[in-house]
């Protein structure tokens, strides 16, 4: 099956045709598109082999503005002293027809050089004299192309051009003909360009010089190759890694996974097991045996060091490892970099991408390179400075010095954990787990992976191999215990079994406590930190207690940080007075990086409990906190853990510009880590709702949110199932919105978290109330208010005082529950969660519209101008509809005349859905209407905009948009001109003319009021 992304298919790669788009190349397209309809010009479009210069050209061919010119295109061949003027014959041999004007007599010449156009040509002038007949050539090429009128003449590769061919483009760039313009590409290496553009003042001349794509095109392009079928995590990077991002190297690997992988045969996504499996492909083989054809076996010696010592190294140390004298090598090395087989970067010198190094490497016999291995161990030792143990460990292997490849691969990993590279040392001390043949060794090696894995992003294979060793190696009980706890850190920040962890802690205490009390108390504090899918609170209360009698025994100072960082963490998370003092005690300087990774760990824990809590200001202070400590060490899980809580504590405070995307990003970044990708899906699924209104995709990511989580400390099942019942609330459905809480409630009772209830029991006590549970709901208040009686959990409060006004409301007692309302607004400000504030303030509103109908008036206008200021606009319709249905019309309303022929503002909502691709069904549920009524709208909208489909729509749409600037609100698109009598709808919208101008009203008043 076709992929659906265009390929770069370049430089002797395949490529697909039929399919539209190029990633990463937006810029120069546009650029050389300009340049093209200007007039005149030369463009230069330069790149390394693969980089995609091929494809550029193809795309800018395919262009409108080039549909009316003669296009002409030829290669110059490789060996060029064969084939003279190649490149140029084989463009003029496809001459579309021959010139409706006479012709002067020099162009017979062409004929001598393209024999394909003999007959359509003068007779050739008799010349003998090889330099005029070479100067007569030039003349009758630019003669031709004159006459041709507008032309794009394409020469690829004028790197390899023979000599007559650079003179004759000299030649005619010199004196360029009228309407021609010339495109040519040429490699991107020292010693290139060879092309000198010598053009009159009057020729345009560009150049372009491709890069390689960077890691988000990369996963672009992957994401469109794949297009609906899954691709696994980690697949993007991957693939970016082994080809260096050149197009057409990542284009051959994902056509190489395709042919092998289970896409091949529909059996599931595409992980990175498959990019690994397949090896270098064969094209890439293919295309790097060329380039190396025409080395010398000087630099073919080179390039093989190059392949063993796989890493930038000097000529120098190239040349010691090859076996190449000191004069040659230069020589060598810079033919090596013209054929794109190595490249240079100042001294050092080294292969493009991984892909590259491995066909010359598989290409070295065995005994040859097992020779060279050792020689590039005795190489690498006389470079002075750190030893790169990781590379001696290797080289090590593939000498055959299994013993010595082990030692510096732990040693490098020591070094990597030592510096606070975490990720690093747990992929080397994975390996070395893996591949250690002694069961001693392997145990000793398997603590330190667990030690160092629990602050690294652990996959399966960690979890697998620590495993192996517990269940294979009979470690001793002290570091079978230590081997357990980290193991269940592991299994609880990165897994997707959470009862497992809590197995492991059990598991692990008795025999740490018999052996090693000081990690046993470590292990009490991983034990000690509760969350809604683990033990019922009590059970974690326990473990505290007993870290508080056995904590003093600690000593060893990055277990005294851990065993202080869980402590706080555990004791905040339930709401625990003695939780400020415990976090104080984490201010204390680290005397290593793993010292200051635990007290940043437990800093970023604190930001999450304490926005749960409520304690919004601190939170951001233990953010702020969080973020210097991690300055002194790299941890993918703690910089995730720190970006997932700013999320968060963001979306409390009501930041929330740009907050959108950056959970997606963070979504994305952090998708191996379950519980980190669960927060910023909740974030993101959120703003979905709340500031673009966009109830399919909220419901999607707040489901996703939910089934994601493993641990959940506090916030991500109580939001996301909160959020789905407003959104079945406001659409009338109580007995969905009830459905929607059941689970996180089943949990607040089963675990006793109820300081962690915030979100959902306010929302939980407006669907029983709905559905005609009003019991159920006054025991879920009592349930919540005895389970925070004596808790330090302010949000807490404020949304008991919520439910309460809620019961009161429900009641009748409509004055009771608007003064309670009033009480929690007030205690939402004071702990900066402006949107919780304006929800109480909505609500009391509410309540004061059966009998103070002018004052709840104002009240909700003061509420529409508060979600005005976050940028709430779900919630500003929701609002305006609230006072439509008690005929209270708001003063913004111009009233359908007063639109005139532009779009009303919930026009505009709805054009921008149905741009999406939105079904009249979903637009109804986001904006909560009938369908009937949406329908109504879309007529309307076509007939303002004088379209006659909803592709014309979207298509008009994203023309205001582009002309708009990106304006905030986004575009008003206003009706075309009055067509001219007689013409029928359906022409495509950008021939039209639009008027375009920023929104001049605010979210309330973009809130339709004709629906």
């Amino acid at each position: 099956m076709e992929s659906p992304v265009v390929p770069v298919g370049l430089d002797g790669l395949d490529g697909l045709d039929g399919l539209d788009g190029l990633v990463g190349r937006d810029a120069e397209t546009a650029l050389l598109r300009a340049v093209l309809a200007q007039g005149p010009c030369v463009v230069v479009v330069r790149g390394e082999a693969g980089a995609g210069a091929s494809r550029l050209v193809d795309e800018l061919l395919a262009d409108p503005v080039c549909a009316d010119w003669a296009h002409l295109r030829g290669t110059c061949p490789e060996p060029a002293a064969g084939a003279p003027l190649a490149a140029v014959a084989d463009a003029l041999a496809g001459l579309p027809h021959r010139p409706g004007v006479l012709l002067p007599p020099v162009t017979g010449i062409v004929g001598r050089v393209v024999p394909e156009l003999a007959d359509r040509l003068p007779p050739p002038p008799e010349e003998s004299d090889p330099a005029l007949r070479q100067g007569l050539l030039a003349r009758g090429v630019r003669a031709l192309l004159a006459a041709l009128g507008p032309t794009v003449l394409v020469v690829e590769d004028v790197h390899a051009a023979d000599a007559r061919t650079l003179d004759l483009l000299h030649r005619l760039t010199e004196a360029m003909p009228p309407a021609l313009r010339l495109v040519v590409t040429e490699r991107a290496a020292p010693g290139l360009p060879v092309l000198g553009v010598r053009a009159r003042h009057r020729v345009r001349v560009e150049e372009v010089t491709l890069r390689p794509w960077n890691p988000e095109e990369t996963g672009e392009f992957v994401r469109r190759w794949f297009g609906g079928r899954a691709a696994g995590p980690g697949l993007a990077e991957l693939v970016h890694a082994r080809t260096g991002g050149l197009p057409g190297a990542v284009e051959a690997l994902l056509r190489a996974v395709g042919r092998g992988g289970p896409a091949a045969s529909g059996g599931g996504p595409v992980g990175v097991a498959d990019v690994r499996a397949a090896g270098v492909p064969p094209s890439l083989r293919r295309d790097m045996a060329r380039r190396r054809g025409p080395l010398t076996e000087e630099a073919d010696r080179m390039v093989e060091a190059a392949a063993v010592l796989d890493r930038p190294v000097t000529g120098d140390v190239l040349a010691e490892v090859a076996g190449v004298a000191a004069g040659d090598a230069e020589r060598a090395v810079s033919l090596a970099v013209r054929r794109s087989v190595l490249r240079a970067d100042g001294r050092q010198v080294g292969f493009r991408h991984p892909l590259d190094r491995q066909a010359v490497h598989e290409e070295i016999a065995g005994p040859r390179s097992e020779r060279l291995a050792l020689r590039a161990v005795r190489a690498l030792h006389r470079l002075g400075g750190p030893l790169p143990l990781a590379d001696l460990a290797r080289l090590h292997r593939a000498a055959g010095r299994t013993r010595e490849a082990l030692r510096y691969l732990v040693a490098a990993a020591d070094r990597a954990a030592a510096q606070g590279d975490y990720a690093a040392a747990t992929a080397l001390y994975t390996r070395a787990v893996t591949e250690q043949p002694r069961a001693g060794a392997r145990v000793r090696t398997a603590v330190k992976l667990a030690r160092t894995a629990q602050l690294a992003r652990a996959g399966d294979d960690v979890v697998n191999a620590v495993r192996r060793v517990l269940d294979e190696d009979a470690p001793p009980p002290r570091l079978r215990g230590e081997i357990r706890l980290h193991l269940s850190v592991i299994l609880r920040n990165q897994s997707t079994a959470p009862l497992d962890s809590l197995t492991e802690i059990a598991r692990a205490i008795p025999d740490l406590e018999a052996s090693d009390p000081q990690t046993a108390v470590r292990a009490m504090a991983v034990a000690a930190i509760p969350s809604l899918k683990g033990w019922p609170v009590s059970h974690h209360l326990a473990w505290l207690e007993r870290i508080e009698t056995a904590g003093g025994t600690v000593t060893e100072p990055a277990t005294r940080a851990a065993v202080a960082a869980n402590r706080a963490t555990a004791l905040m998370l339930l709401g625990d007075e003695r939780a400020w003092a415990a976090a104080d005690a984490l201010r204390r300087p680290a005397a290593s990086a793993l010292e200051a990774a635990q007290y940043a760990r437990g800093w970023a824990n604190l930001a999450h409990a304490t926005t749960a809590l409520g304690h919004t200001a601190r939170a951001r202070e233990f953010l702020d906190r969080a973020v210097v400590g991690l300055a002194t060490t790299s941890s993918p899980y703690l910089e995730g853990l720190t970006q997932t809580a700013r999320l968060v504590v963001d979306w409390h405070e009501g930041r929330w510009e740009g907050l959108h995307g950056e959970a997606d990003r963070v979504s994305r970044a952090y998708r191996e880590i379950p519980d980190l990708t669960a927060e910023a899906m909740l974030v993101r699924g959120l703003t979905a709702l709340h500031v673009l209104g966009d109830v399919p995709t909220a419901r999607r990511d707040l489901a996703e949110a939910a089934r994601t989580t493993r641990y959940d400390t506090g916030v991500i099942l109580t939001a996301s199932a909160a959020a789905t019942a407003r959104l079945h609330l406001e659409a009338g459905r109580p007995g969905q919105a009830c459905d929607a809480v059941e689970t996180a409630l089943h949990h607040l009772d089963r675990t006793g978290g109820w300081v962690w209830a915030t979100e959902v029991v306010p929302t939980a006590v407006e669907a029983l109330r709905g559905s005609g549970q009003g019991e159920r709901a006054h025991r879920l208040v009592e349930d919540f208010a005895a389970g925070t009686a004596d808790r330090d959990a302010p949000a807490a409060r404020a949304a008991l005082t919520v439910c309460r006004a809620l019961l009161a409301e429900a009641d009748g007692r409509t004055g009771e529950a608007a003064e309670l309302l009033a009480r929690a607004e007030a205690a939402w400000r004071r702990l900066r969660r402006p949107f919780d504030a304006a929800r109480a303030a909505e609500a009391r509103g509410r309540c004061m519209l059966h009998d103070r109908q002018e004052e709840a008036a104002a009240t909700v206008r003061g509420v529409v101008a508060a979600y005005q200021d976050l940028g709430a606009r779900w919630d500003v319709a929701r609002c305006h509809r609230l006072l439509r249905r008690h005929d209270i019309v708001t003063t913004h309303r111009r009233g359908r005349l007063g639109y005139g022929d532009r779009l009303s503002p919930r026009e505009e909502e709805v054009a921008r859905l149905v741009a999406q691709g939105r079904a009249n069904r979903e637009i109804a549920e986001s904006l909560v209407l009938s369908t009937r009524t949406v329908e109504h709208h879309v007529a309307r909208i076509m007939r303002k905009l004088d379209v006659a489909s909803r592709t014309d729509i979207a298509a008009a749409h994203e023309r205001a948009a582009l002309l708009a600037g990106g304006g905030e609100g986004g575009p008003e698109v206003t009706a075309a001109p009055p067509r001219p009598e007689g013409r029928r709808g359906g022409g495509h919208p950008a021939s039209r003319a639009f008027q375009i101008s920023s929104l001049g009203h605010s979210w309330a008043q973009s809130a339709d009021t004709s629906a």
